[in-house]
């Protein structure tokens, strides 16, 4: 019986020992926990021009030097103007007098005729972009012309008095033209001539390429100045003196569009910022979307935008936004929704939402 008792004991023992094993084993799992940091940054737009790429070193501060502009046919114009040199890779001769058969050394060295002259554009932001290229006269306070004597046909006499201050006459005679690489020439682009001045009624008076220019990306154009057999000798040592505006944007926003006259279209559009907030959750309401900019159009030369325009505008964007799968509904706004409208001076506008409503709020109610 002694023996049977210690055997009992024993079993319960063993039983004990398997049960806190068991209970072990059901709190020895391995676990582990990580941090992944999420950063958030803005993209940039940020371009530079460079108008005398033979050098390397970009400046929009070195202005282009066109000098010694001679009336001449077209035709003959754009002969003058020669290829980019692959072998040197330089825009040195990018003038040539010889491709019309005339002597270089027939004029002073320093004062070789340059008609031509190449601006390179490079996109140093991180945002692909497109490109405006326009002309607005600036005039030169501390430059002279020449008062010319004589009649004008025959006879001219640049010495007879002192010179005047520059009055940029150049400006009713000089056409600027644009040039583009297609291919292995350049190619001067058809009714676009960046003097307004000038301009006839079928020249468009800026450039708006449809390329897109992506991040640290560049292209190069041509500028190139000419005098029309027209112009007389009135316009002997006179001149223009001008600003070539280079304006880039955000793909997102399509190309520039200044219309065939180079004015700006019949429409224009202002991105809206907006916040929707969907107004069936109880309470406050629940945020759908925040900063969300909504492109709206209104007639040129609109500078207040009523509520019924916002409104309708607003419901077409509805019709085709979606939102983590979800559709909504127009349901009004927080505020009458209107707002002044802001030229940037860039072909660009704003709306000014004023100081109470820094951005449009617009409540909306799940669709379906």
């Amino acid at each position: 019986m002694k023996a049977n008792k210690k055997r009992i004991v024993l079993s319960a023992l063993s039983l004990v020992l398997v049960f806190c094993l068991l209970a072990g084993g059901t709190m020895a799992w391995f676990t582990d926990t990580e941090k992944v940091a999420g950063n958030f940054s803005a993209g940039i737009l940020d371009i530079e021009v460079n108008p005398d790429p033979e050098n390397g070193n970009f400046t929009t501060t070195k202005p282009m030097e066109f000098k010694n502009l001679r009336p001449m046919l077209l035709k003959n114009f754009d002969k003058e103007l020669v290829e980019y040199d692959e072998a040197t890779e330089t825009f040195a001769d990018v003038n040539n007098l010889e491709n019309n058969n005339q002597d270089p050394e027939n004029y002073p060295e320093d004062n070789l005729p340059i008609y031509f002259r190449p601006v390179r554009v490079e996109n140093r932001g991180t945002l692909p972009i497109y490109i405006h290229l326009g002309m607005n006269a600036t005039g030169k306070e501390d430059c002279t012309e020449p008062v010319l004597y004589g009649d004008n046909k025959y006879e001219i006499d640049q010495d007879l008095y002192k010179d005047k201050p520059c009055e940029n006459t150049l400006e009713d005679a000089l056409k600027i033209f644009v040039y583009k690489k297609d291919g292995d020439t350049w190619t001067r682009l058809e009714n676009i001539n960046l003097n307004k001045e000038t301009a006839t009624s079928n020249e468009k008076i800026c450039y708006d390429p449809t390329d897109i220019i992506g991040a640290n990306e560049e292209v190069t154009y041509i500028i190139g100045g000419y005098l029309p057999p027209e112009a007389g000798n009135e316009y002997q040592g006179q001149h223009y003196h001008g600003a070539l505006e280079v304006w880039a944007r955000q793909v997102d926003q399509g190309p520039y569009d200044h219309g065939n006259t180079g004015e700006d279209p019949e429409f224009i559009t202002v991105d809206v910022p907006t916040t929707l907030i969907d107004v069936t959750v109880p309470g406050t309401g629940e945020i759908v979307e925040e900063n969300l900019i909504i492109p709206m159009k209104f007639e040129k030369g609109t500078t207040q935008a009523t509520s019924e325009e916002v409104e309708s505008q607003i419901r077409q964007f509805l019709e085709t936004y979606t939102h983590e799968g979800q559709a909504y509904d127009y349901a009004g706004s927080y505020a009458p929704p209107t707002f002044g409208i802001v030229d940037n001076g860039d072909g660009t506008y704003s709306a000014d939402l004023g100081e109470t409503y820094e951005i449009l709020r617009i409540d909306v109610s799940p669709r379906g």
